[in-house]
């Protein structure tokens, strides 16, 4: 999601705009969201309806959570471009651009290796879910 925030200024210019999907609680999405500094709103998903009706739903990982994916969703709904990703493997985010720019759709993935900043929120976070479930 950080790297969608950095372009998220090109993203909007080639007419197009960011959401994303969560299935935490409203106020634990608006937490990341501000601590990430995602200028972009964060929806929430707490029944999992989305995440099950878009194919994006992963049961085996912390209670089920969503795939990391992106959607290019075009102003009639229709769905031009989607990419299932993987925790560590995700489609360029220059390469959706591209693609709204006018370019081929994006084929591939890069890998994506967290900084150690992104460790520790990740178990950070973690943990943060792991006592609020105990409460």
């Amino acid at each position: 999601m950080t790297e969608y925030a950095r372009h998220h200024g090109a993203i909007r210019a080639a007419g197009a705009d960011i959401a994303a999907l969560s299935v935490d609680a409203p106020d634990a999405s608006e937490a990341l969201r501000a601590q990430l500094g995602l200028e972009f709103p964060a929806l929430c998903d707490t029944e999992r309806n989305v995440v099950r009706a878009w194919d994006l739903y992963n049961a085996r990982e912390r209670g089920g959570i969503a795939i990391p994916a992106v959607f290019v969703v075009d102003p009639d709904r229709r769905i031009r471009y989607r990419s299932i990703d993987a925790t560590a493997a995700r489609v360029r985010t220059d390469a959706v651009l591209a693609f709204l720019r006018g370019g081929a759709p994006p084929n591939g993935r890069t890998m994506v290796l967290p900084r150690l900043a992104d460790w520790f929120r990740a178990i950070g976070n973690a943990m943060r879910s792991d006592d609020s479930k105990s409460n």
